[in-house]
């Protein structure tokens, strides 16, 4: 039995920046400010992160964000599914075969491994529909470092199926540094892409467990899972 975890930006799709456009539209109106948020690189931050570095350097607290995250959420979630339909958003070489072939697999359970919240990734996936092929996920929503969400699934899949699976036949998939070093830290398998916006040698220098350009070639993928 193994997990495999997906990212999503960068790794399943690209919404060419309308979750960027949408977070900073929400923070504006509740904050009033977006501080350094059109500054920041998104790349394997979770949301909350983003939230905080964009604005402790404008005075807010992390109690003063705190406050308020539900309703810049509300607000954020609802620009999203506007957006989402205004941006193109670009699906990965690959993704929806090997998608469907681990959901169909009895040995495999299929999750999530994503900064974003839980409903803005199900927004972000539903515009290809594919939150049919996941069941469950860890979120930003879920721990504000991205190092701590491999045991947040972890648990989630002992609660969710009754089984305890250890990391060492954990894959989490990801296109960032951030993404190839919490697998590591977890003990998981690290498997880069090079479809997100981190250039390959920078992936590479973080010496994942293993590198695809892409997964268009689905057939090497699948052996890589003994599958």
């Amino acid at each position: 039995m193994v997990t495999v975890l997906f990212d999503i930006d960068g790794t399943i799709l690209n919404c060419n920046s309308a979750g960027r456009a949408s977070l900073i539209q929400a923070t504006k109106e509740i904050f009033g400010t977006i501080g350094r948020m059109e500054k920041i690189d998104f790349q394997g931050k979770t949301d909350p992160v983003i939230l905080k570095e964009s604005l402790e350097i404008m005075g807010f607290s992390h109690s003063e964000i705190e406050e308020k995250s539900d309703l810049l959420k509300q607000r954020y979630f609802i620009h999203l599914e506007e957006n989402i339909h205004k941006y193109e958003v670009v699906l990965f070489p690959g993704i929806v075969e090997i998608l469907e072939a681990l959901s169909s697999m009895d040995d495999v359970i299929l999750g999530l491994l994503t900064g974003n919240f839980y409903e803005s990734a199900r927004i972000k996936l539903d515009r290809h529909d594919l939150n049919k092929f996941f069941e469950f996920g860890a979120f930003g929503d879920d721990a504000p470092v991205r190092n701590l969400l491999p045991a947040v699934a972890k648990k989630r899949i002992t609660e969710l199926y009754g089984i305890d699976i250890d990391f060492n036949n954990t894959f989490i998939i990801g296109d960032t540094v951030y993404d190839i070093r919490c697998a590591k830290y977890a003990g998981a398998v690290s498997v880069a892409v090079g479809t997100g916006w981190a250039d390959v040698e920078t992936l590479l220098n973080e010496k994942p467990d293993h590198f695809f350009n892409d997964l268009s070639d689905t057939g090497k993928f699948m052996s890589l899972l003994g599958r």
